[in-house]
């Protein structure tokens, strides 16, 4: 087994706080019936914090921004091929507020949320790639 590099506890704190987004995403939008407007929020919540701890893990502070697009710009200048993972994924920024309060609109059907969800699975292990590390604590997605 090859050695795991170090990457700051905040970074592991980061990604291990978007695999736990990940779960609820997963376990909302599996309900019956499903919750796919909760299933968005910890969708974007996922990737958000993956990209978060992308930035704590080369030493870089991060934005204060829920916005994917404001927080990819300085995490491209540690790795440019970030870019092609999150730019499909950029409409994810939208959920960390949509659907939050009444009165918003009519929420995406539950393949659809699934298919956001995915998305930002994919922002998380691109992360983790990245960084060459597990997930967190040994969990599994």
């Amino acid at each position: 087994m090859k050695p795991q590099p170090s990457i700051p506890e905040e970074a592991q704190q980061w990604l291990r706080l978007a695999f736990d987004d990940l779960r609820l995403a997963d376990l909302a939008v599996d309900a019956e019936p499903p919750m796919t407007g909760l299933a968005l929020y910890h969708a974007q919540q996922a990737a958000e914090k993956s990209l978060k701890g992308f930035l704590v893990s080369r030493g870089s502070g991060y934005p204060l921004s829920h916005n994917l697009a404001t927080i990819l710009k300085p995490a491209l200048a540690f790795d440019p091929t970030l870019e092609q993972v999150v730019l499909p994924a950029l409409k994810l920024t939208d959920f960390a507020t949509l659907y939050r309060y009444p009165g918003e609109p009519e929420e995406l059907t539950a393949e659809e949320a699934r298919q956001w969800v995915s998305s930002a699975r994919s922002i998380y292990e691109a992360v983790l790639g990245r960084l060459e590390c597990q997930e967190p604590s040994g969990r599994h997605l």
